[in-house]
């Protein structure tokens, strides 16, 4: 049985997946090759360091394999054919991102005290500003860089950041 680690796994790299796919897709419109190729790179490293299942991994390599195939065909063909790929990756339909996956429903924001950056919190995008700087006063490195203060101020931008002022 899938862990919740695994399925949050396979989650994050088809989420990135799509991402990169509407990215070069952009971008080769658009003849950003050089950008096409950033995302390209940025994919692979996340593709690396993914902790999702095999079978959403290959689906990632195949994908990857098609969005450089403009680019590096010859090397794309191969990555095809090496992972089962049917017939040649140039007759292949180019890959279509998932509107649904694109939407980000959490956001990374950083949690500063006077100024310095202290910690991150990965909250729910549309969260109430009260419980924003509740999570972010419950944080440990917040707690520790406090020593027992109360905050003076605590200034949310929702979405952005959180800063407290002792």
């Amino acid at each position: 049985m899938a862990t919740d680690a695994a399925i949050e796994g396979d989650q994050d790299l088809l989420r990135e997946m799509h991402k990169t796919t509407r990215d070069v897709t952009l971008g080769l419109e658009s003849f950003g090759f050089n950008a096409a190729i950033a995302k390209l790179y940025s994919f692979t490293n996340t593709l690396s360091k993914s902790k999702a299942s095999a079978a959403v991994q290959r689906q990632a390599v195949m994908t990857l394999a098609q969005l450089m195939s403009p680019m590096t065909p010859h090397l794309a063909e191969d990555i095809w054919a090496h992972q089962g790929g049917e017939g040649l990756l140039v007759n292949a339909p180019w890959p279509v991102a998932d509107e649904s996956l694109l939407v980000e429903t959490t956001v990374t924001v950083p949690v500063q005290v006077n100024g310095k950056r202290r910690a991150e919190i990965v909250i729910a995008k549309d969260l109430d500003k009260s419980e924003v700087e509740k999570l972010a006063l419950n944080e440990e490195a917040i707690i520790r860089a406090l020593g027992g203060a109360a905050p003076k101020k605590v200034i949310v931008v929702p979405g952005r950041i959180v800063n407290v002022v002792v």
